[in-house]
């Protein structure tokens, strides 16, 4: 009994050390890379949605799936390049104008004739209006209002506008010849060392024959004694003083320092003023 309990221990053993083959099911994915030939052809229209036209030859099936937004139709404008640009075949030269050409003398001044309404203004007013010397006039009582001018030639003439307290309202010392305009109210005008004042409130104005002759120091009526236009200095020292004038002696333009320079006199001034720069010649209007 225990031979064949052994005898059966041992098949039983060799059974189990000595297993029977299995059989294995092994499933594998392969992704194969197979080379793709694309045909694309496309055909863009700007002004309509685009569309993509895609022929595809593969060995397997390739879905191509593509999304093209156009916000805005795109318009493009060709320029046009000049086939031939004209060159300039010589270019003008500029011949520099000479500024400063001296302009001659006009060919015929206006002779000063007497002025009748300024005569008969003075007629009418009598002392109000006549010739004024050295003193104290009360305005409206003794002297006009209005523009007045000196005849003196001096270098210490001296006048004032005053109001009723005697303060000055304005004033002038040095050269004689000027002009002095008198307000209606004003209180009084105090004259001194000027020569003789005269009344030229209605004056016409009336060119004088020397208007355009060489001028020195002194006060000058723009379009009475001088002419109008471009002026140079010919001195040479360095305390030359100018000035150009309006009806009120308010001055519009000045200068002071050295002689030599220009002056412009505009029509529209009423007088100018020279003082230390040597001789003023006339070069034009």
């Amino acid at each position: 009994m225990k031979k064949y309990f052994f005898a059966w221990f041992i098949i039983l053993l060799a059974a189990c050390s000595s297993p029977e083959p299995e059989t294995v099911t092994v499933k594998e994915t392969v992704i194969a890379q197979v080379p793709v030939t694309v045909e694309v052809t496309r055909e863009v229209t700007v002004e309509k949605p685009v569309e993509v036209v895609q022929e595809v030859e593969v060995t397997r099936v390739v879905e191509v799936t593509r999304m093209m937004t156009v916000e805005k139709p795109v318009t493009v404008t060709p320029t046009n390049t000049p086939v031939n640009s004209p060159t300039p075949s010589s270019t003008p030269t500029i011949t520099p104008t000479p500024s400063n050409t001296p302009t001659s003398t006009p060919s015929s001044t206006p002779t000063a004739t007497p002025d009748l309404a300024q005569t008969a203004t003075i007629q009418a007013y009598g002392v109000l209006a006549a010739p004024k010397g050295s003193g104290f006039f009360t305005v409206g009582t003794e002297i006009l209002p209005g523009k007045w001018r000196s005849t003196g030639s001096g270098t210490g003439c001296y006048w004032a506008r005053l109001d009723a307290n005697q303060d000055p309202l304005d004033n002038h010392f040095g050269l004689a010849g000027g002009t002095v305009n008198i307000q209606p109210s004003d209180y009084e005008v105090e004259f001194n060392d000027c020569g003789t004042w005269e009344y030229v409130e209605n004056e016409t104005p009336v060119l004088l024959e020397t208007a355009v002759d060489p001028k020195g120091d002194g006060f000058y009526t723009v379009g009475v004694e001088i002419a109008a236009g471009r002026w140079e200095s010919t001195g040479t020292s360095d305390d030359c003083y100018w000035a150009r004038l309006d009806g009120r002696q308010n001055v519009l333009n000045n200068h002071f320092g050295n002689a030599g320079g220009s002056i412009n006199i505009a029509p529209s001034d009423y007088e100018v003023q020279f003082d230390g720069c040597g001789t003023w010649e006339y070069v034009g209007s």
